[in-house]
């Protein structure tokens, strides 16, 4: 993220709400050990990204932060599109996750890791870009978890220890909403694989299998639709090869996700495996029948750029409300310092002698601290905040200003 960031925003006295809704498109994709090995792909996954356009693109198999802002700025924000940021890149054993989205719907409050033995599980935790977000102190939260368990038959124990890692700490997340926990999971079947019980039954969180869909996927030709492993018969890249016969890559929702409890819902039968016809069971994508589920182009590129398909659903969010101009109530020009920790007022809209206060609060309406200030007032000290995101607002005023502290 851009920590440091200059705002210039003139807000509006009257809300009008709405029952407005947007839709989010989630995808998440393993990327075949991207890009130490053949890092002109980048050109096949521009092809993918510029099919699908995800507002939430959770990757696995990135080798380097390199890698990272190579598909942000020569695959995601290309041919005109800019709207695409990315999570800091975080470095930790094997190969590493990264998170994408569309930050004219979505922006990153904070990131953190969960350690299990062999890879990190990258935690993100998105807010839904409100239109009156400064105004009404109020947004919609998504908490993403990007997973990559242990591979192979025989390592069930492990990848049930890393999926209790990842329900014990949900457990220490009492306000979690709108979970979707994406990536390579691994897994044969839900009845081999203790990761799958413990995943939607253990802890205190409960979490759905959008398609509610167990079995026995592994070389099972009656799931053939589901399998996301491999695209290949052949070895390209080193990837996997042997024909489509696992359903290894998944999407998972909170039951919130389920039931619009928290603004957002799973949009039913969204859920699909891209290019997945149904209809190359042991076979490669590209293998007769020809595959048209998806344009020629996009099967071809999907063959080339992995041994795994991309996973992808759709959440529809309701939007917050729509400004209607009414009365400019003040404004004021704020740069957020991440180096001194403070933000520097500039042009503030108040006559010689005016008192007010300027209110820090968290992105949850939360009065974290306020502090006097006048005409004068050219800082605003922020050292006793924690780690996450706030909105700077001016008492009697509705000119607010967003900063995110590292």
């Amino acid at each position: 993220m851009k920590l440091s960031l200059l705002f210039f925003i003139v807000l509006i006295g009257i809300n009008v709400h709405s029952q407005e809704r947007d839709t989010l498109k989630v995808m998440s994709y393993n990327l075949l050990k991207f890009p130490v090995i053949s890092p002109e792909r980048i050109d096949t996954l521009k092809k993918i990204l510029s099919y699908v356009r995800p507002d939430i693109f959770m990757v696995c198999e990135l080798t380097s932060g390199a890698g990272g802002n190579d598909i942000l700025f020569n695959a995601l924000n290309e041919d005109g599109v800019s709207s695409y940021d990315m999570s800091d890149y975080v470095s930790g054993p094997d190969t590493q996750n990264q998170l994408y989205f569309n930050s004219d719907k979505l922006r990153l409050a904070e990131q953190n890791e969960i350690s299990t033995v062999l890879r990190d599980i990258n935690e993100y935790v998105l807010y839904y870009n409100n239109i009156d977000i400064a105004t009404t102190l109020d947004t919609t939260f998504f908490y993403i978890y990007v997973c990559h368990l242990k591979a192979s038959m025989g390592f069930e124990d492990q990848r049930n220890t890393e999926i209790t890692a990842l329900k014990n700490y949900l457990d220490t997340r009492p306000s979690a909403e709108n979970i979707i926990i994406g990536g390579d999971f691994n897994f044969y079947g839900s009845d081999t694989e203790p990761a799958w019980n413990t995943l939607l039954t253990g802890g205190d969180v409960i979490i759905k299998d959008p398609i509610t869909l167990p079995g026995h996927w592994h070389a099972d030709a009656g799931f053939a639709y589901l399998h996301t492993q491999s695209t290949r018969t052949v070895s390209i890249n080193s990837g996997a090869f042997g024909g489509m016969d696992d359903r290894f890559d998944f999407i998972f929702v909170g039951e919130d996700l389920k039931n619009y409890s928290n603004d957002a819902i799973y949009i039913d039968d969204s859920y699909r495996a891209i290019g997945q016809d149904g209809l190359h069971y042991n076979n490669a994508l590209i293998d007769s029948p020809v595959n048209i589920s998806e344009p020629s182009d996009i099967i071809s590129a999907l063959y080339h750029m992995s041994d795994h398909l991309p996973v992808y659903l759709e959440i529809e969010v309701r939007k917050e409300g729509v400004g209607v101009a009414e009365e400019l109530l003040g404004s004021f020009n704020a740069f957020y310092d991440t180096n001194l920790d403070q933000i520097e007022i500039s042009d503030l809209n108040l006559t010689d002698g005016e008192q007010t206060k300027f209110l820090i609060y968290s992105t949850t309406g939360q009065l974290m601290d306020s502090i006097a200030g006048d005409a004068n007032t050219t800082l605003v000290d922020t050292r006793a905040l924690v780690s996450g995101s706030y909105i700077l607002k001016m008492e009697g005023h509705v000119s607010a200003f967003r900063f995110v502290k590292p």
